[in-house]
């Protein structure tokens, strides 16, 4: 229930902060004053999406803030928990539309998802709007009207789940026939593709190595000469031009003389010697290197060849040999995947028709229950109707199949096509006049008759709906003066179990309601200012005079014995309850 409602810079409303009552409440005022501002801005606050044009000229934000007594509501509660917020008696709703259309959305304080607030206002506010009539001509519309009357919305949301598992399973079944020859044709490129990269029996680090040893190979000749003329000038040395071993030894001559004269020269004696044991070995290892040093043309041509294949395979799978390692890890990889489709198109199979098999089940149920209601629906809407001056109207559900290529099995071993909303096709029919056929709403329906249909509808769906806040925003639209009191006498009696808020520009109406307020706009400031002002006592008398079209004293007295009249009837409705 809607304790406290806040508005701020929202349309053409400054600020504006009401409190509806607990029972049936009523706005009235000029057109274009601001009332279905105020239904937009609860529409706002139970999560629908608004842009900055809503935004109060001059302002940088529009606000509202709502607090709404949520009592026992254990879906309300479990909504709550899983966004980690505790549940109380009240909430605090707050929902900030800045300009750039960025904003804000809170929760008792708490920024969280605008998605929340959807749900929220879902579990807690039904809002019926001026052309919702209209939306009443949808087949599939109708039907969700009829699986709320019947308890089937579980049921039907199981369907919508099934139906959109069978979907994609069916679709990948579609996908992996349609793709069976390109499947072919890639596992022949992916087989090859690791056949050559495994028959290369690649190594890492392969081709620096046969690089390193081709550069060797190919100058046999240079390394040769480069490594004997180093080691003749290490070691062998002519008598002309003395090799470095030759020249240390004399210094070794001389440092040991040194020595004997200069004992603190023996460390400069030790490393001479050391650099010509050094040397030595130096000039060893050169003559072996020399002796290894073989001109081998077929090994050259091996290590070119598997150079060149190492080249085409980089060209081909990567930069790198780990790269190409990779890349037939990869492929094997795939061809996995593409040897298991047999396997994952026989699990679908089984999936597909596990899936058909469930939604053959809760369609047999949903189905049941949808025509076991249908009747109670029809009975129950047209006693409504016969309360809103349409006794000579009768309504029925009419049932129909659809007729597409997915079929599912019932028990009685018929087939019948199914949509995500099972097997049922339903049109609401009306027959407007004693002796006249049924035909479809859409069809006969006037805008009078279409609000009233409406309204019996809503009526009869109230007493199955938990949702503690109805608004009806001018849904009676097209009803004229003569039905008024009979959609005040049905709005009443709503407000028995719902708090109801209505906007309306009938005094038939208004005069039902346990609290009226006018909305009105003024300007002040070269700007319009929209007000919310309760009524009471003469006040009231004169807005319903005023709503009536006159303010002379006949009109007045007329208001006076609508007000009496609709008193009298609420009083009676008490003593018959009691």
């Amino acid at each position: 229930m809607l304790l406290e409602l806040s508005i701020e810079n929202f349309g053409i409303i400054g600020q504006i902060k009401w409190q509806p009552i607990s029972t049936f409440n009523v706005l009235t005022g000029e057109t274009g004053a601001g009332k279905s501002l105020i239904i937009d801005a609860i529409e706002a606050l139970a999560g629908k999406r608004v842009g900055e044009e809503i935004i109060r000229a001059g302002a940088d934000y529009a606000r509202v803030e709502g607090v709404i007594k949520s009592g026992e509501n254990p879906a309300l509660k479990n909504t709550l928990a899983g966004y980690g917020i505790e549940s109380e008696d009240s909430i605090v709703l707050t929902r900030q539309i800045d300009r750039g259309n960025r904003g804000i959305n809170r929760v008792n304080g708490r920024a969280v998802p605008l998605r929340l607030l959807r749900e929220i206002g879902r579990l807690l506010i039904a809002i019926h709007g001026q052309s919702e009539h209209v939306s009443l001509n949808d087949p599939s519309v109708q039907l969700l009207l009829l699986d709320r009357y019947a308890h089937g919305e579980a049921l039907h949301s199981e369907i919508e789940s099934a139906v959109e598992m069978f979907y994609q399973v069916e679709k990948e079944l579609e996908t992996m026939t349609e793709d069976a020859r390109e499947a072919t044709r890639r596992v022949d490129l992916l087989s090859f593709q690791v056949e050559e990269i495994r028959k290369a029996e690649l190594q890492d680090n392969e081709d620096a190595e046969l690089q390193a040893e081709s550069s060797v190979l190919s100058n046999i000749e240079n390394l040769k000469a480069s490594s004997q003329a180093a080691y003749e000038a290490l070691y062998s040395g002519e008598l002309s031009l003395p090799s470095a071993i030759d020249r240390l030894g004399e210094a070794i001559k001389l440092l040991k003389e040194l020595a004997l004269e200069d004992p603190d020269t023996n460390n400069l004696l030790k490393d001479t010697e050391g650099a010509s044991y050094q040397i030595e070995d130096v000039s060893q290892s050169l003559r072996a290197y020399q002796d290894k040093l073989e001109y081998d043309p077929e090994r050259l041509e091996r290590v070119e060849q598997r150079l060149n294949l190492i080249r085409d395979l980089k060209r081909k799978y990567g930069d790198s040999i780990n790269d190409i390692n990779k890349y037939a890890e990869g492929a094997e990889e795939e061809l996995r995947k593409l040897d298991s489709k047999d396997e994952r198109k026989a699990v679908l199979q089984e999936e597909e028709a596990v899936l058909r098999k469930k939604i053959g089940e809760l369609s047999h149920q949903l189905s049941t229950i949808r025509h076991k209601a249908a009747g109670k629906l029809s009975q129950e809407i047209e006693q409504e109707l016969a309360h809103l001056n349409m006794a000579q109207v009768k309504f029925q559900v009419q049932f129909s199949l659809f007729d597409t290529d997915n079929k599912v099995e019932f028990p009685d071993g018929q087939s019948y096509s199914f949509t995500s909303s099972g097997i049922d096709r339903v049109d609401f029919l009306l027959a407007t006049n004693p002796g006249e056929e049924f035909k479809s709403l859409a069809k006969i329906a006037s805008t009078g008759e279409a609000s009233r249909l409406m309204l019996a509808i809503k009526s009869v769906l109230s007493k199955v709906d938990a949702t503690p806040t109805l608004i009806f925003d001018e849904i009676d639209i097209g009803v004229g003066g003569r039905s008024g009191d009979v959609v005040g006498q049905l709005l009443s009696t709503l407000s028995k179990d719902h708090q109801v808020i209505c906007i309306t520009h009938l005094p038939q109406v208004a005069v039902f309601a346990n609290a009226q307020y006018t909305v009105r706009k003024d300007i002040h400031d070269k700007r319009a200012i929209t007000t919310v002002t309760p009524l009471s006592g003469q006040d009231r008398i004169e807005e319903l005079s005023a709503m009536q079209g006159s303010l002379s004293e006949p009109a007045m007295e007329s208001a006076q014995e609508l007000l009496e009249k609709a008193a009298a009837w609420k009083t009676a409705m008490q003593t018959a309850d009691n």
